[in-house]
């Protein structure tokens, strides 16, 4: 149980970690009216069984979108999730149906809120690769992007800032 406890800890921690990176512009990337900018995938801890993705969706079209699922070689699947507080406690869950994206707006997938969790991961995320990653859109169709692995805080760090074990 203190394991589990511990995998979904360090889950959290990672997709609540604030800290953004510097921006990487030729890292961006396009299709059709689906523009996608900043992605970037956090370090994973050894030993972890999930990782994090962040980066900004775009649409610049006039007709509403949806990012209905994404995919990659490196984790048997990857949800879309979202962060919410319920008092005083953060919960994380998969979004059902997809995520909309609204003609002329952008969304932030960002630490804290709305991210990419890839579940049951191949191998640690390690600073400096690139995780490949699949976007699939409900009427844009395929986005291939790369996400760059960063650091970010430290995760034991992290927990004992918050008071936890």
């Amino acid at each position: 149980m203190k394991k589990l406890i511990a995998l979904a800890f360090i889950a959290l921690a990672a997709a609540c970690n604030a800290q953004a990176p510097a921006p990487a512009a030729h890292q961006d990337q396009a299709s059709g009216a689906i523009d996608v900018q900043g992605p970037w995938a956090r370090v994973s801890p050894n030993g972890a069984t999930v990782a994090a993705g962040y980066m900004t969706i775009s649409n610049g079209t006039t007709s509403d979108d949806r990012l209905v699922s994404a995919s990659s070689p490196r984790a048997a699947r990857v949800e879309i999730h979202e962060m919410t507080m319920d008092g005083a406690v953060m919960q994380m869950r998969a979004v059902e149906g997809g995520l909309p994206i609204t003609a002329g707006q952008s969304v932030a997938l960002e630490p804290g809120g709305m991210h990419l969790m890839f579940m049951d991961i191949t191998a640690p995320f390690v600073e400096g690769e690139s995780i490949p990653v699949t976007l699939t859109f409900e009427t844009s169709g395929v986005v291939e992007i790369a996400l760059p692995v960063r650091t970010g805080v430290d995760v034991e760090n992290h927990a004992e800032e918050h008071g936890e074990d």
